[in-house]
């Protein structure tokens, strides 16, 4: 009798994993749209479509926190996980955005690879988010470390690739060099927030498993 009177938490482990689902589906349709330049206006949509659906669970998390008496981890665990995944679903939504407009003919590999890294990281993140709603250790420090380091090394070889384009200066040729080095800053941006997103589920790791 008693335990069907006592309030109930709010499943914001499925959800918080849900809101981690959109951000990988988000990071494959940025590899998907790398990969094939041609169906970017198609996967661009998709993109938008899936920062909607975060922006909604970011919502639905935040209300549902005000409402709940108990939590499975502590509140402000469960605010940061949701805000710092929010940030990095927007921060994919703008890089994919900057690609789009500047319509390149081709993609440089540094960008694909970095992409693709990218991908590999938020399953990382996935991993780690699962085991804590599971209670299980699910220390992923140094696979995740290896990937930022090979990150920081492609962005640096992609950077300097754009610089030292061999051609005659003209002015399409400077806009070029300026698009692609707005493109890699963005990039940056996106390695930035995926090592929060890391950064802020391995801190509640070390406090509840």
């Amino acid at each position: 009798m008693f335990p069907a009177l006592m309030p109930k938490s709010a499943p914001f482990f499925t959800m918080l994993l849900e809101q981690n689902a959109i951000l990988r589906q988000t990071s494959a349709r940025l590899i998907a749209m790398l990969e094939d330049i041609s169906a970017k206006d198609k996967v661009h949509k998709e993109i938008a479509l899936l920062e909607e659906q975060g922006d909604n669970l970011h919502v639905k998390i935040l209300r549902e926190i005000t409402r709940a008496f108990i939590t499975p981890i502590d509140r402000e665990d469960i605010l940061r996980i949701n805000q710092e995944q929010e940030e990095c679903i927007d921060c994919l939504q703008s890089l994919s955005t900057r690609l789009y407009i500047f319509e390149f003919p081709r993609i440089r590999f540094p960008m694909l690879q970095l992409s693709r890294n990218i991908s590999a990281m938020l399953e990382l993140t996935h991993e780690m988010l699962d085991g804590l709603s599971r209670r299980v250790d699910c220390h992923k420090t140094h696979a995740f470390h290896e990937l930022r380091g090979e990150c920081e090394m492609v962005l640096a070889a992609g950077l300097g690739e754009v610089m030292d384009d061999n051609q005659d200066l003209t002015l399409k040729l400077v806009m070029h060099v300026v698009k692609w080095s707005q493109a890699y800053e963005r990039m940056d941006i996106v390695l930035e927030q995926v090592n929060t997103v890391a950064e802020t589920i391995e801190e509640a790791v070390f406090k509840h498993v």
